[in-house]
């Protein structure tokens, strides 16, 4: 078991003692809810970390691979703030250039030169990114990759892949997380709203294709024809189980898109983690427009729109007149970020994504391997730096595959719960990533963590 250290003041010093249910004592944490709850809604900014009932875990500060909650409780960082950290907390790197950023200043109503350096680092880095502009979320970033699909195309239609999760957007949030009840045809599956108050013309401007259907992107595309802006893709979707995207997907995409007209936004604010020009590169994909978030920034909130001129055009001013597509924000491009985004993606080089995928190949293939000696049929998915585990074995290729039952979702649900009381925290569902600072020490903790936590024969 990690060791306890001494946590923050006002709070209890603990021991060494689990509670008897067999979990790590979280007084403290459980205070902090309590007063939470009596000036923020629900207790928390991010529902997100309300998933697995109960109060959330309250962390006093990271290091490396490990946080620290304000319980004195240490945890391996498998969620890493949902992907966004990939150094590893508390990098000294980063910190010693936000700090001499810092004593310059935080934010201006004048550009800096910290955004031009960013910019230049991402462009140079992926073929397809001929002009970025930078934004404060993922969710701002498919917004504005939306806005200026539909200004360029002049076309008010959307096509994403059912599960997919894009953000918080109307539009993009479409059919997240549909049911058996209301999912539809596999071929031609429903628009599902997700929010109250989503708006029911959704319905009719966003379309569902199934992942992995290379045919019924085709059709789909095809039936939308002259009306279609854009697909909006994520070659990994983690709510979809991140199973391998097949080339022939990538391809009718690709292929169809052209032929009708419309653009393909990639969304990699996940997937630009899976390598040195994110998984466009490693793939071979050809995107008009690409959104980006979490790693660029460094550990500071961040997104950006990067794609080909012309789509990117449409947020230019012409002859001083307003953009097609105008955008901004109080923080974009703050120097900040930009500093902390520069820091962190300078250290991210080819080495360290090498470095990256050997850490995930090992938890992946240890896991793969501990089921197998456990006589378990789940199973693994994922690459790079990022998996999830399934509590099934049947083969997932898209959404529905990988929907979980009520049982299942019981089972993987006690797994998190039971791995994060041995001190390894994930994000949700069984899925989770690295950074960079994990160690070969950190990956056997992991494992035996991960073997101890598997259900009763």
């Amino acid at each position: 078991m990690p060791d306890f250290a001494d946590v923050s003041a006002g709070t209890a010093k603990l021991t060494m003692q689990m509670t008897e249910s067999g979990r790590w004592p979280t007084e403290a944490s459980a205070a902090l809810y309590e007063r939470a709850r009596r000036s923020i809604t629900d207790g928390t900014s991010r529902d997100t970390l309300l998933r697995t009932g109960g109060h959330p875990i309250y962390v006093d500060h990271g290091e490396g691979a490990w946080v620290t909650d304000v319980d004195g409780n240490r945890y391996l960082d498998c969620n890493n703030n949902f992907a966004s950290i990939i150094i590893g907390h508390a990098d000294p790197t980063i910190a010693a250039a936000v700090q001499a950023r810092m004593a310059r200043g935080t934010a201006f109503s004048f550009p800096n030169d910290s955004e031009v350096d960013l910019a230049e680092l991402l462009c140079g880095r992926v073929e397809s990114f001929e002009f970025i502009r930078f934004c404060n979320s993922g969710t701002e970033a498919v917004m504005a990759a939306l806005k200026a699909a539909r200004a360029y195309t002049g076309r008010p239609k959307v096509i994403k892949v059912e599960g997919a999760y894009h953000g918080t957007y109307d539009h993009a949030e479409a059919s997240q997380s549909p049911n058996p009840t209301n999912w539809g045809d596999a071929t031609a599956p429903s628009t599902v709203r997700y929010a109250a108050g989503t708006p029911a013309s959704v319905e009719d401007e966003v379309g569902i294709i199934s992942f992995n259907d290379a045919e019924g992107a085709r059709a789909a595309i095809r039936r939308s024809g002259d009306q279609l802006a854009a697909v909006l893709l994520d070659v990994m979707p983690n709510r979809v189980g991140m199973p391998a995207i097949e080339s022939e997907f990538i391809s009718a995409i690709r292929e169809t898109t052209r032929e009708v007209g419309a653009l393909v936004v990639l969304d990699e604010v996940i997937s630009f983690r899976l390598g040195y020009g994110g998984a466009q590169t490693n793939m071979g994909i050809d995107p008009d427009i690409t959104t980006l978030a979490k790693i660029i920034g460094g550990g500071f909130p961040v997104g950006a729109i990067a794609g080909r001129q012309g789509p990117m055009e449409t947020f230019v001013r012409v002859a001083g007149n307003r953009a097609k597509v105008p955008s901004g924000g109080t923080f974009a491009a703050n120097p900040i970020t930009m500093t902390a985004g520069h820091a962190a993606m300078t250290l991210l080089d080819r080495d360290a994504f090498a470095r990256l995928d050997t850490i995930g190949e090992n938890i992946r293939s240890g896991l793969r391997s501990i089921f197998d000696r456990a006589g378990l049929n789940w199973q693994v998915t994922g690459a790079g730096s990022l998996f999830r585990v399934h509590p099934h074995h049947r083969t997932i290729r898209n959404y529905r595959d990988s929907h979980l039952s009520s049982d299942e979702i019981v089972e993987i649900t006690e797994f998190g719960r039971r791995m994060q009381s041995r001190g390894v925290y994930l994000i949700a569902e069984g899925l989770g990533c690295v950074s960079l600072a994990t160690s070969d020490d950190d990956i056997e903790h992991f494992l035996g963590a991960a073997e101890a936590s598997l259900p009763s024969p």
